[in-house]
Protein backbone atom coordinates (compact mmCIF):
# COMPACT_ATOMS: atom_id res chain seq x y z
CA UNK A 1 0.00 0.00 0.00
CA UNK A 2 2.94 2.89 0.70
CA UNK A 3 3.65 2.12 -2.72
CA UNK A 4 0.56 4.00 -3.94
CA UNK A 5 2.03 6.96 -2.30
CA UNK A 6 5.06 7.33 -4.30
CA UNK A 7 4.84 10.79 -6.18
CA UNK A 8 2.20 11.66 -3.97
CA UNK A 9 4.17 12.48 -0.72
CA UNK A 10 7.83 13.21 0.44
CA UNK A 11 7.86 12.61 3.61
CA UNK A 12 6.35 9.55 5.61
CA UNK A 13 6.12 10.16 9.27
CA UNK A 14 6.38 6.63 11.78
CA UNK A 15 4.66 6.75 14.87
CA UNK A 16 6.53 3.59 16.78
CA UNK A 17 4.41 3.43 19.57
CA UNK A 18 5.43 5.32 23.29
CA UNK A 19 8.68 4.68 22.84
CA UNK A 20 10.99 6.19 19.93
CA UNK A 21 12.05 2.93 17.44
CA UNK A 22 13.47 1.90 14.46
CA UNK A 23 11.78 1.35 11.09
CA UNK A 24 12.57 -1.66 9.15
CA UNK A 25 15.72 -1.13 6.95
CA UNK A 26 14.25 -3.27 4.16
CA UNK A 27 10.98 -0.94 3.96
CA UNK A 28 13.19 2.67 4.69
CA UNK A 29 15.76 1.50 1.69
CA UNK A 30 12.37 0.72 -0.69
CA UNK A 31 10.62 3.77 -0.07
CA UNK A 32 13.40 5.69 -0.34
CA UNK A 33 13.96 4.40 -3.86
CA UNK A 34 10.58 5.70 -4.38
CA UNK A 35 11.64 9.24 -3.20
CA UNK A 36 9.81 9.48 0.33
CA UNK A 37 11.95 10.05 3.79
CA UNK A 38 10.69 8.28 6.50
CA UNK A 39 11.03 9.75 9.53
CA UNK A 40 10.43 7.42 12.82
CA UNK A 41 9.21 8.59 16.40
CA UNK A 42 7.31 7.91 19.07
CA UNK A 43 3.45 8.20 17.95
CA UNK A 44 2.39 11.20 19.32
CA UNK A 45 5.03 13.28 18.54
CA UNK A 46 4.41 11.87 15.11
CA UNK A 47 1.01 12.64 14.99
CA UNK A 48 1.90 16.42 16.31
CA UNK A 49 4.83 17.06 13.43
CA UNK A 50 2.47 15.29 10.77
CA UNK A 51 -0.42 18.04 11.95
CA UNK A 52 2.20 20.86 11.77
CA UNK A 53 3.70 19.87 8.47
CA UNK A 54 0.69 19.28 6.59
CA UNK A 55 -0.55 22.89 7.74
CA UNK A 56 2.23 23.99 5.79
CA UNK A 57 0.68 22.62 2.40
CA UNK A 58 3.48 20.12 2.41
CA UNK A 59 3.31 16.54 0.91
CA UNK A 60 2.96 14.47 4.09
CA UNK A 61 1.79 11.10 5.39
CA UNK A 62 1.57 9.74 8.62
CA UNK A 63 1.65 5.76 10.04
CA UNK A 64 0.68 5.35 13.77
CA UNK A 65 1.02 2.21 16.29
CA UNK A 66 -1.25 2.58 19.03
CA UNK A 67 0.21 3.17 22.61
Amino acid sequence: PLEALAGRIDVLFLGMGEQIGYAPREMVALLDGMGIRVEAMPSPTAARTYNVTLSEGRRVACALLPL
